[in-house]
Parts: C-alpha cells; structure tokens; sequence
C-alpha cells in the first residue's frame, strides 16, 4: 500500500521533476500532522488551488530557500483559507518565507493587500519583503575582502 506521500508524488524521469519531488516531501514533513491528508490533497489536484504552497514548493525546490523543521499551524491556515496566498515576504532572523495577499490593483510589486505576519510566527522577526536575502547580502559583503 502506497503512502499518502507516494500516492502524492508519481514516479519521474527527470532531475527537474526529482528535485520538485523531494520538496513536496520537505513540505509534507513539515506540516503539522491535523493538516497533512488536506495539504496533500491540495497538491495532488494540479487545479485545485494550493498556489501559494506550490510557489513555496518551487522556491525550495529551485531557488535556495528552505523550509523550517515544523511549519506553524497558523501558516498552513493562511494558504488553506486564502487561495490568493503567496509567500512573498521572510523574516528578518530566520528566513521563514511567510504569505501575504497580493495587491489585487497594483500587482505583485505594490505593497500586499493583506500582510498577515508583521512579525515572524516561528522566531517573532520582523517580516517583509527580501528582509532575510538582503540581511544575508549585507552580511556576505560585509565580509568580503576589498
């Protein structure tokens, strides 16, 4: 008998699809376990919504971002209850990717329409957009040698 994770994840040929594969598996390790059969459900129907987790997926997947060992519950409740949810702001401190509802208007690079985390649910950082990447960025450069 397959587990819900198999029954998710279908056999793949490609590197791409591998690597898609194993943060889907991240992602279902982290949720908390009152909400995995629902998360799996969402990422199994391909047009079923789950957006918001399926960008945080691609960002783990292809971009360097990482998810914490256990996901709040109170984001997970985010992307269950607003399909419009993406993560497009981290904290500060940890580098938790957290949603926010985009500016219906003015798009993506306009400031959100809902910000839901100001401060991060997991550390208690402040959260927004790029402050982890640029934190970091400072710090790289801070140390390089001139």
């Amino acid at each position: 008998m397959l587990t819900l994770s198999e029954e998710l994840l279908s056999p793949s040929p490609g590197i791409a699809e591998d690597t898609w594969e194993a943060a889907c598996r991240q992602l279902l390790d982290a949720v908390p376990q009152e909400y995995l059969s629902l998360i799996s459900l969402l990422l199994k129907e391909r047009n079923g919504g789950g957006c918001g987790l399926r960008d945080w997926i691609s960002a783990v997947a292809f971009r360097g971002a990482k998810f914490p060992h256990s996901i709040p519950p109170q984001i997970v409740r985010i992307y269950l209850n607003d399909p419009e949810a993406v993560p497009l702001h981290d904290c500060e401190e940890c580098g938790l990717a957290v949603p926010v509802r985009p500016n219906r208007v003015h798009g993506l690079e306009s400031d959100p329409e809902c910000e839901y985390f100001p401060t991060c649910p997991l550390c208690g950082g402040r959260t927004g957009p790029f402050y982890y990447w640029s934190e970091f960025r400072t710090q790289l450069q801070r140390r390089k040698p001139r």
